[in-house]
C-alpha cells in the first residue's frame, strides 16, 4: 500500500471538514483590506483504529482579502518507518465577498525513499498549472482528467475554509455543500449531509459545533478498479465536527474520523489558539 492510500483519506476527511455552524462566537469584526487578522492555530492528535500515530498541526492566517493556510503532520512508529515521517500542505488564496479563491497549492510528502511533491496554481477557480514529482503512472483502469474537471474547483487544504450556508448554528441548516475538490492528480467531490449540534471542548477550549456526514465520490485521476477506491466511493462512516472563524463566515474542522481499510482514522483537535472560548480548565472532548 503506497503512501497516498493512507495519506488520502486525511486529506478528504480535512476537506469534508468544512461546511456549517455559524453564530456561536460575536467575535471581531471582519478585516478589511490591509488589515491583519489574528492567526489561528489548531493542534490534532492524529490516531489509526485508536492507535496513536502522529500529530498535526493547522494554521490559518488573513492579510486584508488574502490567506494563507498551512497544514503539517508528523507521524511516529510503523507509520513513520514504512509511509513517511510527514508530510506539508500550504494553500494561499483571495477572499471574494465570502468567496475562497484559491491560487496555489503546495504538497510535499516527506519521505526518504520516495519523496512526493505537488505544486499547482490556480486562476478563477480553474487550474492553470500543476506539476505532480514523481508523475503519476500511466494505468490501464486511470480515470483520464478532463479539461472541465479542473473548472470550479477548489484545492483540499482551502477546503478547510467552506462558507457557511446559515448563519444559525445548526447541522440541519448548514451541512449541505458539494465541494468541487482537484488535489493535482485528479477531481473529486465532497458531499456534506446534516448529523447533529453538540458541544465540543479540547484542553482550552470550548464552543458549541456542528458535525456532518460526508460522502465522496471519485471523478477522475483515480483507478477504477482500485478497492480503496471502491471502499471510500460506499464509506458512511465520515464525520467532521466545524466551529466557525471569528469575523468570518467560515469554518473549521476540529474532528474528522473516516474510516479506511487500516482502520479508523481520526484527528481530533487537543488545542485550539486564536479562537474565542478558550478554557482554563481540561475537559474531555465530545
Amino acid at each position: 500500500m503506497s503512501l497516498p492510500t493512507l495519506v488520502k483519506p486525511v486529506f478528504i476527511a480535512m476537506i469534508a471538514a468544512a461546511t456549517a455552524f455559524l453564530g456561536v462566537f460575536a467575535g471581531p469584526p471582519a478585516a478589511q483590506a490591509g488589515e491583519s487578522t489574528k492567526n489561528i492555530v489548531i493542534t490534532y492528535t492524529v490516531s489509526m483504529a485508536h492507535i496513536p500515530i502522529g500529530t498535526a498541526r493547522f494554521s490559518q492566517n488573513f492579510h486584508g482579502n488574502s490567506y494563507h493556510l498551512h497544514l503539517a503532520a508528523d507521524f511516529d512508529g510503523l507509520v513513520r518507518m514504512f509511509f513517511a515521517p510527514g508530510l506539508s500542505a500550504d494553500a494561499d488564496g483571495t477572499d471574494a465577498s465570502g468567496h475562497l479563491v484559491a491560487q496555489h497549492y503546495r504538497l510535499l510528502i516527506d519521505h526518504p525513499d520516495d519523496p512526493q511533491r505537488v505544486d499547482m496554481t490556480m486562476s478563477g477557480g480553474t487550474v492553470v498549472h500543476t506539476e505532480l514529482d514523481p508523475p503519476l503512472p500511466e494505468r490501464a483502469d486511470r480515470v483520464p482528467v478532463l479539461p472541465e474537471h479542473k473548472k470550479g474547483i477548489i484545492d483540499p487544504l482551502s477546503g478547510f475554509l467552506i462558507p457557511s450556508g446559515s448563519a444559525t448554528p445548526h447541522a440541519a441548516e448548514n451541512c449541505d455543500h458539494v465541494l468541487p475538490i482537484f488535489d493535482g492528480a485528479g477531481r473529486f467531490d465532497i458531499t456534506l449531509l446534516p448529523d447533529t449540534d453538540l458541544l465540543y471542548e479540547t484542553e482550552n477550549f470550548k464552543s458549541a459545533a456542528i458535525r456532518c456526514l460526508v460522502r465522496y465520490t471519485a471523478i477522475s485521476g483515480h483507478r477504477a478498479k482500485k478497492t480503496n477506491v471502491t471502499f471510500m466511493e460506499n464509506n458512511r462512516d465520515i464525520m467532521v465536527t466545524l466551529v466557525p472563524v471569528p469575523g468570518k463566515s467560515y469554518l473549521l474542522p476540529l474532528e474528522i474520523s473516516v474510516a479506511t481499510l487500516l482502520g479508523n482514522l481520526r484527528l481530533k483537535a487537543v488545542t485550539v489558539e486564536g479562537l474565542p472560548g478558550a478554557i482554563t480548565t481540561a475537559a474531555t472532548t465530545n
